[in-house]
């Protein structure tokens, strides 16, 4: 299947696909050492963002975020991709400062269509993302 959306932080990504229903914050929600969620609670607790395309509805703030990120990335704890319902500007700046392949706004929504462990192709600069049933 394939989705047209809007660009926020162009590139091309690719992988296995890591499905929250959940707003996501890089501050709080991520254990920087290890790309895990950590959140008690959160429908991903205690499963990495590592090299997945995250896929989530929105970000929940916190200017902090994009910094954190970047930690994350140095020590090589970010996801390849993130496809979103809808951005808001903190996570938007997350894509943008670490040069992460950034989606939102799909055709269909992306928590209908795109499953766990799906792979996903991401084609920012083309506005697509093409997804393949696991």
């Amino acid at each position: 299947m394939k989705i047209r959306g809007k660009a926020i932080s162009g590139g091309n990504a690719e992988g296995e696909a890591l499905v929250s229903n959940m707003p996501f914050s890089f501050l709080g929600d991520l254990e920087i050492e290890t790309g895990k969620i950590m959140v008690k609670g959160h429908d991903l607790e205690g499963q990495s963002i590592k090299g997945k395309i995250f896929v989530f509805p929105t970000g929940k703030g916190s200017t902090a975020g994009p910094n954190i990120a970047f930690l994350a990335k140095l020590k090589g704890n970010v996801p390849a991709g993130i496809i979103l319902s809808e951005a808001e500007p903190v996570i938007a700046m997350v894509g943008i400062m670490n040069d992460i392949p950034m989606m939102h706004k799909l055709e269909k929504d992306p928590l209908e269509v795109i499953q766990n462990g799906d792979y996903v192709k991401m084609d920012v600069d083309k506005g697509m993302i093409e997804i393949r049933r696991k």
